[in-house]
C-alpha cells in the first residue's frame, strides 16, 4: 500500500507542474464568460437584425431602442457584445464617433449604481452614493449634450429594474432625447425572462417596446459545433476527445440549451483533470465539473440576491418543507421588522417568489382550491449548509436564521 503523499509534496508537484509548464490548455480566455470569439454560429439571424436596427447611428440618426430575449445562455450578451464592437471598428475606420456603455442591472443591484456605471463608461464621475437620481440622470443627459456623444447604452438583465419596481430610471432613459440637445441615447435592454414586461408601467412599455430581437436555446448538435471551436482555441492538441465535447453539450443541452454552461463545464473539466495531473479530460471529470458547477451557482445565485429576496428565501427555508404564499408572506414579514426592514406588499413578495423558482432556488407550483381561489405550494431547493454559510457572512443577515 502507497503511503499517503503529504501536504508539503503535493504542494510541490503542484508548482513543479506550474512551473515545468505542463498544462493541457493552449488558452484559458477562450472558455472565460466574457470571451467573444470571432465566429458565433447560429447567430447570423440576430446579429443581422441587430445591426440593422443599430445602423442609422451611423447616419446620426438615433436607432430605435432594442430588447434581446432568451434564456441564459442563448447568446444575447456576446452577440450584443460582438456586433458592438463591429460598430465601433466600422466608425473608427471611417471617422465618426460613437459611445458605448453597459451594466448589468442585477449586479449593479440598483438604479442608482446602474446610472453610475453608465456614466463611468461616458468619462462622468459620478458619486457612488449622495445624489438625488434626478440629479445624475440630468449631468448624464447634460454631459451627452455637451460633447454631442452618440450613444448606445446595453442594460443587460433589464428585468431586475422592472421586477423591483425601479420604473422610473427606464421611463427617463427610453425617453432621454426629449432632454437632449445634441447628441442620442439608445437603449439595448437584455433579459433572461420572456415575461417581465408584466412588471412594467405602461408608460415605459410604450417608450421600451420598439424592437425586439428573441434569440432561441441552443440545440444539443449546435452545441456540439459550439464547444468543437472552443475546444481547438483553448486546448492543446488530444488533450480533449470529441466524446468529451458532446458529452457536455448533451449535459448542457438536455437542460435549457446553455451554450454558458457547456463551455463552464468544459473549462471546469480541463481544471479537474490538470489538478489531477491526468493528460487528458476524462468523463468522470465531467462529472465532477457538473457537480461542482451547480454548487457553484447555487451559492452565487444565492449570494447576489437582493436583500428582500434573500429575506424571502430565508422565510422559506424557515417554514415546513412545504408552505403556502401566505404562510411565507407572514414568515417574511416578521423577519423583515426584525432586521428593520420596510416589508413589500404580499403581490410583490409572490412576484418575488416567482423569480425565484425561475432561478431553480424554490419550486413554486400553483394549486387551484376552485372556488377559495389559488396558492402556491412552496419548497426551499437550496440545501441548508449553503444558506448557512452564505448567510453568516453578514451579521444582519445571520439574524435571520435564527429568527
Amino acid at each position: 500500500m502507497m503511503p499517503p503523499i503529504k501536504v508539503g509534496d503535493s504542494l510541490d508537484i503542484i508548482l513543479s507542474n506550474a512551473l515545468s509548464g505542463k498544462t493541457l490548455f493552449k488558452d484559458r480566455s477562450a472558455l472565460r464568460s466574457d470571451y467573444i470569439p470571432n465566429n458565433l454560429p447560429y447567430r447570423n439571424d440576430q446579429i443581422t437584425s441587430i445591426a440593422q436596427i443599430l445602423s442609422p447611428i451611423l447616419q446620426n440618426s438615433k436607432p430605435s431602442n432594442l430588447l434581446l430575449y432568451g434564456k441564459t445562455g442563448s447568446g444575447k450578451t456576446a452577440v450584443a457584445k460582438y456586433v458592438l464592437e463591429k460598430f465601433q471598428q466600422a466608425t473608427i475606420k471611417h471617422d465618426k464617433q460613437i459611445s458605448l456603455a453597459y451594466s448589468n442591472a442585477r449586479l449593479a443591484g440598483s438604479e442608482y449604481r446602474v446610472l453610475v456605471d453608465l456614466g463611468q463608461s461616458l468619462n462622468l464621475k459620478i458619486p457612488f452614493t449622495g445624489l438625488p437620481l434626478s440629479e445624475v440622470l440630468q449631468r448624464i443627459f447634460n454631459h451627452i449634450s455637451q460633447f454631442n456623444l452618440k450613444t448606445i447604452f446595453v442594460l443587460d438583465e433589464i428585468d431586475f429594474l422592472g421586477k423591483h419596481s425601479y420604473d422610473d430610471i427606464l421611463y427617463s432613459l427610453t425617453r432621454s432625447n426629449e432632454h437632449l440637445g445634441s447628441g442620442l441615447l439608445a437603449l439595448i435592454g437584455i433579459s433572461n425572462d420572456l415575461n417581465f414586461k408584466t412588471f412594467l408601467d405602461p408608460r415605459v412599455l410604450s417608450s421600451l417596446d420598439e424592437e425586439e430581437v428573441l434569440f432561441p436555446p441552443y440545440t444539443v448538435e449546435q452545441l456540439r459545433d459550439i464547444l468543437s471551436e472552443r475546444v481547438s482555441l483553448a486546448f492543446n492538441k488530444d488533450t480533449v476527445r470529441t466524446s468529451i465535447s458532446n458529452l457536455c453539450a448533451a449535459l448542457a443541452g438536455s437542460e435549457h440549451g446553455d451554450a454558458r454552461r457547456a463551455i463552464d463545464l468544459l473549462r471546469v473539466a480541463g481544471e479537474v483533470a490538470e489538478r489531477e495531473a491526468a493528460t487528458t479530460v476524462e468523463d468522470r471529470h465531467v462529472r465532477i465539473a457538473s457537480q461542482k458547477i451547480d454548487q457553484d451557482r447555487i451559492f452565487n445565485a444565492v449570494k447576489t440576491l437582493p436583500l428582500h429576496e434573500k429575506v424571502v428565501l430565508a422565510s422559506v427555508s424557515l417554514l415546513p418543507s412545504i408552505s403556502t404564499t401566505g404562510q411565507v408572506f407572514d414568515k417574511y414579514q416578521n423577519l423583515a421588522r426584525g432586521i428593520s426592514l420596510d416589508p413589500l406588499t404580499q403581490r410583490r413578495v409572490s412576484a418575488l417568489l416567482s423569480e425565484l423558482d425561475v432561478q431553480g432556488l424554490i419550486n413554486a407550483n400553483i394549486i387551484n382550491h376552485g372556488r377559495h381561489g389559488r396558492t402556491k405550494r412552496i419548497t426551499c431547493l437550496v440545501p441548508k449548509d449553503i444558506l448557512d454559510e452564505i448567510f453568516s457572512q453578514n451579521s444582519q443577515e445571520l439574524h435571520l436564521l435564527h429568527s
